[in-house]
């Protein structure tokens, strides 16, 4: 028995595209979370397509929750203040409750790095684990990796053929 054995409610999550913002992003992959957020495993598929019981498909891209420092003030750990998609400042402590509005600044901003000539990857980074090192807690937000819980938002639709986002793309918190 493993640990994924012993977790009652966990979610599969996939998309058509998996950015991990620490290895190149995973066709097909999907994620594996508890029922508290933290992420258990993160499946590469090869690139193939699969079906698996109870596992949730989404048309678009899954990516960490979104890092925005908004208090230049004090960089200590219990002062910083993050947002997570949702427009609203909180303690970094508790991400993973927030509501999400339908359209999100740092995803205007993104689109706009894109638009100015960066690349997706480089927007997200920014958004992401960029955000974390700076504000040195990328051991626990920023990306996908097993034993954390950065939170999962699908970015949809999105731009596939020339890996972009589109004006219209939009965020949705799935953990």
């Amino acid at each position: 028995m493993n640990n994924l054995d012993n977790c009652n409610n966990m979610r599969k999550i996939a998309a058509n595209l998996v950015y991990t913002c620490i290895e190149r992003p995973i066709k097909f992959g999907h994620l594996v979370v508890d029922d508290d957020g933290t992420i258990l495993d993160i499946v590469d598929t090869g690139g193939k397509l699969i079906e698996e019981e109870g596992l949730e498909y989404h048309n678009g891209v899954l990516v960490p929750g979104f890092i925005i420092n908004s208090s230049q003030a004090e960089m200590t750990e219990k002062s910083v203040r993050m947002r997570f998609l949702a427009g609203v400042q909180i303690d970094y402590i508790e991400p993973n409750q927030l509501a999400y509005s339908s359209k999100e600044p740092v995803v205007n901003q993104m689109f706009g790095l894109q638009t100015d000539g960066a690349s997706f990857d480089d927007a997200l980074a920014n958004a992401t684990i960029g955000a974390a090192r700076s504000l040195g807690i990328d051991n626990e937000y920023g990306c996908f990796k097993k034993g954390i819980k950065p939170g999962v938002v699908l970015l949809y639709p999105f731009d596939f053929v020339n890996s972009k986002m589109r004006h219209d793309t939009l965020p949705k918190r799935l953990v």
